[in-house]
């Protein structure tokens, strides 16, 4: 998109308009910014000690893959894992086949899981962090990480070789991207123009159309000039305070007082606080990607509701009831499905009237396929969400797509696989970049339009 085509399209509109009085301050900005194109945002979201893929307890085929003969359809049940998306379920795409380093070693996937099967470079979200920027450029992406480093800093963000730690607490992650913005939204206050939208020689191309216009066409262009000239003089003057925060109201996503950020007791309320900050930040445009890395791999912090004692990587492990296993693993996609309830309830900070969730594709993934033998054989991914309508989910149907007959890797247990880092591969290349891995990159196929 260029400025020169928002311009244009922003004075089409203008011309086209059908009000009989001049257009307001306010209106002629609502004009110009419906001129502009969705911009794609991306969040990651990660679980520990994987979906429960493994039969056990009575439920063939595990927990969380849909249910069906077809390699490549909408025409799946979901298993009672999967079932928690609940309305997402049909705005999602269910990945299988995919492996994740050696397909053994448990615990060492968090070092593989978002990046390269050598371990050696980048994760995905660091990648496309640079190369989809937000409004606030020092944030390129925002990493939450509720109970992720307690007991060990097992992390799955990395730039280059080197391990980034997540912010653990929701009130230092809030102070940290919404720094320097104030909440506009009540207050009706521009903190600033951006966002690409500079009209400075925007008279002459209205003389350019106006040449083109006769009768009350033209009356009509002449009446709004001066608003024209009016917004492109404040534009001009506001331009250098900053980027446009315009409608954001940080306040609104500010986490609730007095919550221990390591204690179990307060898990529930510490998870969904990073959610909506993740949310909120995106929904005003700060940054537009995201890492929410709810715990750790082999985690540590009780969830309460499901075991007063055991922790959710031993329940994982089925050292207890087959109810703390199967509820220990609905938990974390519930505390997914918050941040996805949050996404669909905010709006879009660069398309009026649609709602953020519609310009997001969540991807869900762990650095295991099954907690209890540990293994990284048919790690899920799932992706989910509007994704500007990139995403191909079957016209929201939902879709599952088997992906064992374009594996390139021959392994003991899967037999050809698909490398993870070729998820990663293509999804880059959705955000308009490629990553830098070496081995096969190869994209999976009609996957989104744009790739």
């Amino acid at each position: 998109m260029t400025i020169t085509s928002n311009r244009r399209s922003f004075l089409k509109s203008l011309a086209t308009v059908s009000a009989a009085t001049p257009l307001s301050m306010a209106g002629m900005s609502r004009l110009a910014f419906a001129a502009e194109n969705p911009k794609l945002k991306v969040i990651f979201a990660v679980i520990p000690d994987g979906f429960a893929v493994d039969t056990y307890g009575g439920f063939d085929g595990g927990l969380w893959f849909p249910n069906t003969a077809e390699k490549d359809t909408s025409n799946f049940s979901l298993r009672p894992m999967s079932e928690k998306l609940g309305k997402y379920a049909s705005q999602s795409v269910f990945l299988k086949g995919l492996i994740v380093g050696s397909g053994t070693g448990g615990h060492n996937g968090w070092t593989t899981v978002l990046r390269d099967s050598n371990a050696s470079q980048s994760s995905i979200d660091v990648i496309l962090g640079e190369a989809m920027p937000g409004m606030n450029p020092t944030i390129k992406r925002i990493y939450a990480g509720p109970h992720a480093e307690i007991g060990a800093a097992w992390t799955v963000s990395y730039q280059n070789g080197n391990r980034i730690s997540p912010e653990a607490s929701p009130y230092v992650l809030f102070d940290q991207v919404f720094n320097g913005v104030s909440d506009t939204a009540t207050s009706g206050t521009t903190t600033a123009q951006s966002k690409d939208h500079l009209f400075d020689p925007v008279l002459d191309q209205i003389n350019e159309i106006r040449a083109n216009l006769s009768g009350g066409e033209k009356a009509k262009l002449d009446d709004h000039l001066d608003a024209v000239e009016s917004l492109a003089g404040d534009l001009r003057s506001t331009a250098s305070n900053g980027p446009d925060y315009s409608g954001c109201s940080p306040d609104s996503h500010e986490p609730t007082g007095g919550l221990n950020v390591s204690s179990a007791d307060y898990r529930d309320a510490i998870t969904d606080s990073h959610s909506e900050v993740v949310a909120g930040a995106l929904s005003c445009g700060i940054s537009r990607v995201a890492t929410l890395q709810i715990g750790r791999s082999a985690d540590q912090v009780v969830i309460k509701s499901v075991s007063a004692t055991r922790n959710p990587h031993d329940c994982a492990h089925r050292y207890g009831s087959v109810d703390e296993w199967k509820n220990s693993r609905f938990w974390y996609i519930d505390k997914v499905r918050n941040l996805l309830d949050s996404l669909d309830a905010l709006p879009d900070p660069d398309v009026p009237g649609d709602s953020l969730l519609q310009h997001t594709i969540v991807v869900l993934t762990s650095e295991m396929a099954d907690g209890a033998p540990e293994h990284m054989q048919d790690v899920p991914v799932t992706l989910i969400g509007g994704g500007s309508g990139l995403l191909k989910n079957n016209n929201n149907q939902g879709r599952f797509m088997d992906l064992y007959d374009i594996g390139e890797r021959s392994h003991w247990a899967m037999g050809k696989a698909v490398d993870m880092q070729r998820v990663w591969s293509t999804v880059a290349r959705a955000g308009g970049t490629n990553v830098p891995y070496s081995g096969n990159v190869d994209i999976i196929p009609d996957l989104f339009t744009n790739v």
